[in-house]
């Protein structure tokens, strides 16, 4: 009998520490104020408007360079045939003749220099490509501006990959190297260019005559990171 009211006793007492459910109030609604509701409605607007921005000046670039490339592929095919008495401004003018094109001739370029060419049904801007070539020239025919840019220097930007601007030694070597393949020409006291170094942003300018760049190219391919043509070559 003892135990049966003890064990009574503890049911009671268990039954009376049972866990309860706990219950959670959820907080408060609160609208947002006028002036979040405005932020929001401004946030969406600039972002719509960044985002159509963006597809307008994709979309224009996409056009440009389709019309280019249009009036590329339709430049009217030349020939010509010269001899070792004919400059380069006669030549140029025996290719033009009766074409609307504007000659622009680059720093250097010397127009009276005498070559020998025999171009055959060739389209017109890789017939000033040829015509150009031998004298250590390059030439970009824009047909939208109606212009031929000959030039005898050609600009070459690059990214460095990332290295730290305290390492002397390295940013020295590299300054030193491409300052001897720009100046260092055969036959030219010193040739004309020019190289900038900017190790705090690992940014590389060299500008050298037109036949120094493929050794220049070469010597920065395997450091660059990226390669920026001002003018891309036309050979």
């Amino acid at each position: 009998m003892q135990r049966l009211r003890v064990f009574c006793l503890l049911l009671l007492t268990g039954c009376g520490f049972s866990a309860r459910p706990v219950i959670v109030m959820e907080p408060p609604y609160h609208p947002p104020s006028w002036q979040e509701r405005q932020l929001a409605l401004r946030q969406t607007w600039e972002t719509l408007v960044a985002e159509r921005s963006a597809r307008e000046q994709r979309a224009a670039r996409d056009q440009a360079l389709e019309a280019e490339a249009d009036a590329v592929r339709q430049l009217p095919v030349v020939s010509l045939a010269t001899n070792g008495e004919t400059t380069l401004a006669e030549a140029v003018a025996v290719l033009l003749t009766d074409l609307p094109y504007t000659v622009v001739y680059g720093p250097y370029v010397e127009p009276t220099r005498a070559l020998t060419s025999y171009i055959s049904h060739q389209r017109l801007d890789r017939a000033m490509a040829t015509l150009v070539h031998p004298l250590g020239y390059q030439a970009t025919v824009e047909p939208t501006q109606r212009e031929i840019h000959i030039d005898a220097m050609a600009t070459r930007y690059w990214a460095v990959s990332p290295r730290p601007a305290t390492d002397v030694r390295f940013w020295t070597a590299l300054t030193e190297t491409l300052r001897a393949l720009v100046h260092d020409e055969p036959g030219a006291p010193t040739a004309p260019g020019y190289v900038v170094v900017n190790p705090e942003v690992g940014a590389v300018t060299v500008s050298a005559r037109v036949p120094r760049m493929p050794a220049i190219e070469a010597h920065m391919r395997p450091l660059a990171v990226t390669a920026t043509p001002e003018e891309s070559l036309a050979w």
